[in-house]
Parts: structure tokens; sequence; C-alpha cells
């Protein structure tokens, strides 16, 4: 088996020869890929490339899955996607060339700017984020990672990046036969991060009281339709019928733009 090192090499070897960019930095990695940053020899603009790790070489569904990302994100032709500019292959390892959003994750945001958000910032940020994920949906398209590292805001702008768990929406899932709704293929699954986005958005601004361990209920004593909205998000209540529903049921006094 070829080892990351070697190939590794052989991409950047590919990219200093044969296209317009060269190797920065590394990344990062996650489960399936490793990402670096690439830079555009003339014009000095970053790029991000990802590529499928080396011991998924001979795996047939993890090859077919890297490449469904990349056909998902071409399909997903908005300002607040990652936009594909080339792919290839090598030694039978996909790899992707996407544009960097040079923005900051809410992970960033909170513990290393050491921002905190109001209820209604909180709201003003989960409506622009419901805007990006509709369109997503519309796209037949669920994220199922809408976790705080692959959610950037920039210049006020909400962006959705790493789609490596993403899949096509099953029409009809039972989620009763899904013991874990992240893993559902519908957009409950979004939704259902999208809540915890959301209280990790609130806590921000929240200074515990007491020690003992409580339910965010308890904690944070939020107005009743906030928490029966959350509750939703996060299958405790009835489960809102798509994005769009959770859009338009947001708590009016919360937000009114």
């Amino acid at each position: 088996m070829l080892s990351e090192t070697k190939i590794k090499r052989l991409l950047n070897n590919y990219i200093e020869k044969e296209t317009s960019f060269r190797f920065q930095k590394f990344l990062g990695k996650g489960s399936y890929g490793i990402a670096y940053v690439l830079v555009h020899k003339e014009t000095g603009e970053q790029y991000v490339l990802k590529r499928m790790k080396s011991k998924f070489k001979k795996k047939k569904q993890s090859i077919l899955k890297f490449k469904q990302e990349i056909e998902m994100l071409k399909l997903l032709d908005f300002p607040n996607i990652p936009n594909v500019i080339l792919e290839g292959e090598i030694e039978g390892i996909p790899f992707y060339i996407m544009d960097l959003i040079d923005g900051h994750t809410f992970e960033q945001e909170i513990f290393q700017e050491g921002k905190s958000f109001s209820l209604e910032e909180s709201f003003t940020i989960l409506k622009k984020l419901l805007d990006v994920v509709i369109k997503i949906h519309d796209k037949k398209i669920v994220h199922r990672d809408l976790r705080t590292p692959n959610i950037l805001i920039k210049n006020e702008t909400i962006y959705i990046i790493d789609f490596g768990l993403a899949s096509y929406i099953t029409e009809n899932a039972f989620i009763e036969k899904i013991n874990n709704p992240k893993k559902l293929e519908d957009p409950r699954s979004d939704l259902y991060f999208i809540g915890h986005f959301l209280l990790f958005l609130i806590y921000s601004n929240y200074s515990p009281t007491s020690r003992k361990e409580r339910s965010w209920q308890e904690e944070l004593k939020l107005p009743k339709e906030v928490q029966n909205y959350i509750e939703r998000l996060l299958l405790i209540g009835p489960a809102f019928s798509s994005a769009k529903e959770a859009l338009q049921s947001i708590p009016t006094f919360i937000i009114r733009a």
C-alpha cells in the first residue's frame, strides 16, 4: 500500500508541474480525507486541495463516497459553498481543488475571538444558516455534519464546508429505524445538528450560577416559545417537516428581519 508520504510527494509533483498551483501548507485531516492549502502561482490566491486517504484506495465504497462529495459540490453552485476548481486522481487516489473560504468558524469566533451572542444575534445567525440549508435541501442533498467547525462566517455571510458525510435525501425515511438522528438521510438530520449549533451560540452568553449539572432547559431559562422551538429541532418535540418550516417558525418576538 502506498504511504501517505509518497502520495503527498506524487501529488505535490503533479500540482507543481501540471497545474497553476503550488503547495503551501497542511490544513487538516478527517476520517476519510486530508486537506492542504494551495497558492495560485500567478494571482497568489489561496485554495484548498482535498484528497482521499490512501488506506481507502482499494475500498470501492469509500472511493464512490469521495467522488460523490465532488459531485455534490459541483451541483451546489452558489456562493455559500466552496466552488470546485479542478478534480483528478493520483495512483487511484481521487482529489479535488476548491475555493478557500477565508472566514472564521464559530468555534474560533467564541473560543479564540472571545465573542458571545445574544438570543437575538443567535437567531439572526440561525436565519442566515437556514437560508443556506434550504438551498442545499432544494438540491436533494442533506449535509449531515453541520457542526461548528463546518459553519463559517465572513463579513456577516454564512458559509458551509465539508460535505464528506453528505448524502442525497431519501424519501420517507423512518426515524424510528435510526438510532442516531445524525445519520438520517433527510432534512431532520441537518435540523438536529442546527438545534445543537443554536444552543452552542446561546451558551456563549451564559454564565453558570451553579456547579450542579442541569439540562439546557433548566440552565438557560429561555422563553417558552424558544425552548419549544429548539426542542423541535432536537426531535424532543414534533419535528419540523423541512428547513423552510423551521425558518418560518422562528419566534417573531426574537427576530423581525
